[in-house]
C-alpha cells in the first residue's frame, strides 16, 4: 500500500497492464481509498516533520560553527537548516526527485544534504552543517523514521498484531 502511494493518485486509480498476463489491475474502490487516505496521512506526517524539526531550526548547542569570528561563518549551520528546509518544499511534489511521495526517502534525502559537494560549482554547498549539527539533526531523523514505520498500519487500516 506504501508503494502505491508514490505513485501519483490517478496512476494508482488508472491501475497497470501486467507484464504476465496482459490484463489491466486496478484497485478496488475500497482500496483505492485506503491507499489515497493513506497517502494524505504520510504528506501530513512529513509536512510536520518539516514544520517541527526543520523549518526555523537552530544549530546544535555544541555547533563548531557559532565559535567561528565572522558573522556570516557564525550562522553556516544555521543556513545549511534553511537551505535544506527550501529544498524539501520546492521538491515536495517529487517533479526533481521522482518521487512523488515518499516521506521515508525525503526525511532520508534531508539528512543526506548535509554531507554532499555541490557537485554543480564545485564549491561547498551551502547545506553542509558541521558534524555536531549533523548527527543531532540524524537522530531527531532516526526518530521520525522510526515513528513513520509504527504508523503505517494504521494509516492502510492493515492489521499486524505483532508491529512494532
Amino acid at each position: 500500500m506504501y508503494d502505491l502511494t508514490r505513485s501519483t493518485p490517478s496512476e494508482a486509480a488508472i491501475g497497470f497492464v501486467s507484464p504476465f498476463t496482459g490484463m489491466n489491475i486496478r484497485l478496488e474502490y475500497a482500496d483505492l481509498l485506503t491507499v489515497l487516505k493513506g497517502r494524505e496521512q504520510a504528506s501530513r506526517f512529513f509536512s510536520t516533520f518539516i514544520v517541527n524539526n526543520l523549518e526555523g531550526r537552530q544549530p546544535s548547542r555544541w555547533c563548531l560553527c557559532r565559535k567561528d569570528g565572522h558573522p556570516v561563518n557564525k550562522r553556516t549551520c544555521q543556513i545549511a537548516f534553511e537551505a535544506i528546509t527550501f529544498e524539501l518544499l520546492r521538491d515536495i511534489n517529487g517533479i526533481i526527485s521522482n518521487r512523488t511521495s515518499d516521506p521515508l526517502y525525503a526525511m532520508t534525502e534531508a539528512e543526506q544534504m548535509q554531507i554532499r559537494d555541490d557537485l554543480l560549482n564545485s564549491e561547498v554547498s551551502p547545506m553542509k552543517t558541521c558534524e555536531h549539527c549533523r548527527v543531532e539533526f540524524g537522530a531527531v531523523v532516526d526518530a521520525a523514521k522510526e515513528d513513520f514505520w509504527k504508523k503505517l498500519p494504521k494509516w492502510f487500516d492493515i492489521d499486524v498484531s505483532p508491529w512494532g
